[in-house]
């Protein structure tokens, strides 16, 4: 009887563990998404929160969540020029990170 119920947690554990593999799996296909593999531009129409904060310059996680935000409000941004539209995103973090930013 202990076998069968240690046989049984184990699975469970198993496929608890499959999951999160998945899971991470998406997120990294997701971050190679929204990073383009050519230009090494980041895509703020595509990248998550995790993503946009490692990536730009003076974007901690609480700003690269309003971004998320506001495109989700909003939709995608059809000029980086729009990031300044984004709570706590300015011109002088716009120019900072504008050679790193795409919208494609």
């Amino acid at each position: 009887m202990f076998a069968l119920a240690l046989i049984s947690f184990i699975g469970c554990n198993l496929a608890a563990a499959d999951a999160t593999v998945t899971d991470s799996v998406k997120d990294i296909t997701t971050a190679k998404i929204a990073i383009s593999q050519e230009t090494g531009k980041i895509n703020i129409n595509t990248a998550d929160a995790k993503t946009l904060a490692s990536t730009l310059r003076g974007i901690g996680l609480k700003k690269a969540q309003a971004i998320v935000t506001y495109r989700d409000t909003y939709g995608h941004f059809a000029h980086i020029e729009e990031l300044k539209d984004v709570k706590g995103i300015g011109a002088s973090i716009l120019s900072k990170n504008a050679h790193l930013i795409s919208i494609n």
